[in-house]
């Protein structure tokens, strides 16, 4: 029999037992809850409270000229950001921003503004991005805690000012702005990849696992020659000077297929930073429209042979020196005579044109402008293109318009617009598309333009005797005779017209002066636009001032280019005239 002792004893074992064994099993069923149940969950937590997640960035592409010489690419930088550590009060964090002021270069308000986003967000924030290596070093002497070096990339333009509103430049995430760089952003910045960055209690990384590797972008192979762009600039550079005009544009093209060579703009800026001017941003070769002037007569004229309303045996009289139409009177630069249709286009005679132009029905006149591409944009590879500007038929003036419009008012164009109408003549008689992109190149190797293909705008026995009976003799012996170059024939057309004042209502003394032209003559190497706008110091008209600039720059690129002149200056033969008894 057992003593009372040994029962109660007994009994506080069992209890004891059942304790445990209940305290086991929840235990056990937590372990099971979190093993097994909420397993995935918790380890999201643990996970999310030590690592995070990044993406990588690619490098972006290359930026390459025609002959593979580099016009941007991304160099290795740093970024420096900072964290908010747990619990880290704003004195703490303004301390911390204290030690890397005087390394990164931060401003008072740069300070101020980053703790007050450090305080408010509690979030990661950048501090500089684009640092060098020696930069990064010394934050990373530092070692404070919660603050990190990212590697970076940071677009580099090794020639500055070359090309500036052709390439564009990007911001300071490397996103294309404008130029080559917004055209082809995509291409040219990849595909992000993304890592896993392991850290601890202060924030400080240890290990960074890569989980998808970034695609780096496409390579660009421009059909631009540095060479012939650099050309381009320094001659447009010093005309503007010369003449104090306001801004000028050049843009030279291979007339067969389309290639943009150089495409020159006045005032330029320096691709790395950003322009002093806000205007400087604009590419004025295919963002400003004007009214072109007597440029545009090429068109004029193409459509009066085309529609056989004129003949080039036609002779006009222009002795009077002006036409009056729709209540305005149309005036010639200068006194002129009886004038044959040739001599109508080579000494750029308002009156003649008007009286050949006035021939044509409107339509046709209409329907030739709309083929040679004016009113649209040319489809060059290039964001922010101006479409130029042709009013619609049904609201011409019907007594006006045609005979102002077939001298170039009335109505806006391009640089490149007028330069792709003048290629029509080089190509004899096609129209060409334009681009500046060559090829892509990337893992898959390289994937070249595919340009749409040219269209006939003219015949070929049109173009033949325009540019042989008219467009030739231009620069042997019309307006545009500053554009001859020696050893060379030269087809090209002068421009010069008066700037309209939206303001005033009314047109202003101020002018556009321009020339297009190609060169040789009967097998373009080259074709060409020069432009300035308000030149000053006394001359203005476009055979005056931007004929010469042709002239110099077809003079270089053709050297450059190794085109063989086509009449060999004949050499001069120097004799040493010896009296008797002298000594040579």
């Amino acid at each position: 029999m057992k003593t009372y002792h040994e029962s109660d004893i007994r009994r506080r074992v069992l209890v004891a037992g059942f304790v445990c064994a209940a305290w086991f099993a929840v235990l056990l069923l937590r372990l099971v809850q979190l093993q097994v149940f909420n397993h995935a969950a918790y380890k999201e937590i643990v996970v999310t409270q030590n690592s995070e997640e990044k993406t990588v960035r690619p490098r972006r592409g290359n930026i390459y000229d025609r002959n593979g010489r580099v016009l941007a690419s991304s160099v290795p930088v740093f970024s420096i950001a900072v964290w908010p550590l747990r619990d880290e009060t704003a004195a703490g964090l303004q301390a911390r921003l204290g030690r890397l002021k005087p390394v990164l270069g931060l401003s008072q308000r740069e300070t101020a503004e980053a703790l007050k986003r450090l305080v408010a967000a509690r979030r990661y924030t950048y501090l500089r991005k684009g640092v060098s290596e020696e930069t990064a070093e010394a934050v990373r002497k530092l070692k404070l805690p919660g603050t990190e070096i990212e590697p970076a990339h940071k677009r580099s333009y090794p020639l500055k000012t070359l090309a500036a509103h052709l390439l564009g430049g990007v911001d300071a995430d490397e996103n294309g702005r404008t130029g080559v760089e917004a055209a082809y952003d995509m291409p040219l910045r990849g595909q992000e990849g993304k890592q896993i960055v392991s850290i601890d209690s202060k924030r400080r990384e240890y290990q960074t696992r890569v989980i998808e590797a970034p695609v780096p972008g496409r390579d660009l192979v421009l059909t631009i020659d540095a060479t012939i762009q650099y050309i381009a600039e320094r001659e447009l550079a010093r005309a503007v000077a010369e003449h104090s005009a306001s801004w000028g544009s050049i843009v030279i093209c291979e007339p067969e297929t389309g290639e943009i060579l150089a495409m020159a703009n006045f005032p330029t800026f320096d691709v790395n930073g950003a322009p002093d001017r806000a205007d400087a941003w604009t590419n004025r070769a295919i963002q400003s429209s004007y009214e072109p002037g007597s440029t545009f007569k090429i068109v004029t004229a193409a459509a009066a042979l085309e529609t056989h309303r004129v003949a080039f045996s036609d002779v006009f009289d222009c002795r009077a020196g002006s036409i009056t139409l729709g209540g305005l009177t149309i005036r010639d630069h200068t006194g002129m005579g009886v004038l044959s249709f040739p001599e109508v286009i080579i000494e750029s005679s308002n009156v003649g044109t008007v009286k050949f132009a006035t021939r044509m029905p409107q339509a046709d006149f209409y329907a030739a402008i709309l083929k040679f591409g004016m009113g649209a944009r040319t489809g060059i590879d290039l964001p922010f293109e101006d479409r130029g500007k042709v009013r619609p038929l049904e609201i011409w003036n019907k007594r006006s318009s045609l005979p102002h419009i077939a001298i170039g008012y009335e109505m806006r164009a391009t640089p490149l617009q007028i330069l792709l109408a003048m290629n029509v003549y080089a190509t004899r008689g096609l129209l060409v598309h334009p681009y500046v992109v060559r090829e892509s190149v990337g893992p898959d190797g390289p994937v070249a333009a595919r340009p749409a293909p040219p269209a006939r705008i003219i015949s070929r026995l049109t173009a033949d005797q325009m540019v042989t009976r008219a467009l030739e003799k231009v620069v042997e012996r019309g307006t545009g005779k500053e554009g001859r170059l020696e050893g060379f024939s030269v087809a090209g057309k002068t421009g010069t017209a008066q700037i309209y004042d939206r303001e005033l209502g009314g047109y202003t003394s101020k002018y556009v002066a321009s020339f297009v032209g190609f060169v040789p003559a009967d097998r373009p190497a080259i074709s060409m636009i020069v432009v300035l706008s308000e030149p000053k110091e006394g001359f203005y008209y476009g055979g005056q001032v931007c004929a010469p600039v042709f002239r110099d720059v077809a003079r270089h690129v053709l050297r450059y280019l190794a085109v063989p002149p086509e009449n060999p200056a004949a050499g001069r033969v120097v004799t040493a005239s010896l009296g008797r008894g002298e000594r040579p």
